[in-house]
């Protein structure tokens, strides 16, 4: 399939309201990617953002919450207006065999999305609060056994993503744990993994200029997440700046709050 590195202005199809803060837009571009790719969005005027797809096979899908100044202006968009999209890019899922685990922190869930129509096992989906859980039913109708967590305790166990993995981990043993959530959140992830002896593949979001390699501004730990990534094996992340730094606009090392 032919990659565009440019820009393509492609029809917004549909677009689904899931809660208050996250949309899924349906474009209209054909794709045949692999779960856990990204594409590039552009609004003329705005910026151009880098977004996981939420639909890999047929019509590209994102799941988009709002947050700044781009998904603002995305949440004006409604169907039959037109955005900028190239892609797809990145380095998607690897699948196994065996009994899995999902652990899906907010919107990072959205990604993850895809895997139920090639693996089978359990799905972790957390949330600030239980108005911010997403795909719980689709989990569930593709036969996953789908474990929900907020932070204030509002559906679900009262738990982080990391913690509520630990608490099933105790119980179920998987062949891989495949997440995708805040850095901080996949940084627990992967110390549990640690512990339990289990391997695990990590989808990052870091700050994306090019999206195809050429400005390093999304390295870590000497790779580049936009090529190299944005999913890596937790054994690429150990005793690097994961879960400790992130990088700006200008690719400047800031600690994470907290």
């Amino acid at each position: 399939m032919l990659r565009m590195d440019k820009p393509e202005l492609v029809d917004i199809l549909n677009v689904k309201t899931l809660t208050s803060q996250h949309r899924t837009f349906t474009l209209d571009r054909e794709i045949d990617a692999r779960a856990g790719q990204f594409c590039m969005l552009w609004i003329p005027g705005i910026n151009e953002k880098p977004m996981s797809l939420s639909n890999v096979k047929g019509k590209a899908e994102v799941t988009v919450k709002k947050i700044g100044r781009f998904t603002s202006h995305m949440f004006m968009m409604d169907k039959g207006t037109q955005i900028g999209f190239r892609g797809p890019y990145g380095h998607g899922f690897e699948y196994v065999a065996g009994k899995i685990c999902l652990v899906g922190g907010g919107c990072g869930i959205a990604p993850l999305l895809p895997l139920k129509d090639k693996l089978k096992g359990h799905a972790i989906i957390s949330a600030k609060n239980g108005g911010e859980i997403l795909f719980e039913d689709e989990f569930k109708k593709a036969d996953f056994t789908v474990h929900t967590a907020t932070d204030n305790g509002s559906a679900g166990v009262k738990a982080l993503a990391h913690e509520a993995l630990d608490r099933v981990m105790e119980h179920e043993k998987f062949k891989c744990v495949f997440a995708c959530g805040p850095e901080p959140m996949m940084s627990g992830v992967l110390s549990v993994c640690k512990k339990h002896g289990t391997p695990c593949q990590l989808s990052l979001e870091r700050y994306m200029k090019c999206g195809i390699g050429l400005c390093g501004s999304c390295t870590i730990a000497g790779m580049r997440v936009c090529k190299e990534g944005p999913v890596f094996r937790g054994e690429q992340l150990e005793n690097a700046e994961f879960g400790v730094f992130t990088r700006d606009a200008s690719s400047t090392k800031r600690r994470y709050d907290g």
